[in-house]
């Protein structure tokens, strides 16, 4: 069995757990589909993590990954 450290793939961020979690409790899904729920947190998260990941590269990797995303799903 591999036992895997996941502080240790942790990107250093801006943001706290808590503020984390303060941010994530802020998407209002209520103009969003059912079917689309899922997603629409997912980019609410990488949204956050774009803006609150240290690393300028990084970010900009995040930033284009979720811009991918939602010209992927819009078509």
């Amino acid at each position: 069995m591999k036992i895997k450290n996941p502080k240790a793939d942790a990107l250093p961020s801006t943001i706290t757990i808590s503020d984390f979690a303060k941010a994530m409790s802020q998407v209002d899904l209520s103009s969003v589909p059912a079917h689309q729920t899922k997603t629409a947190i997912f980019d609410h998260m990488m949204r956050i993590m774009s803006d609150t990941v240290k690393d300028g590269q990084t970010a900009t990797k995040i930033r284009q990954a979720r811009l991918a995303r939602l010209l992927e799903r819009n078509g």
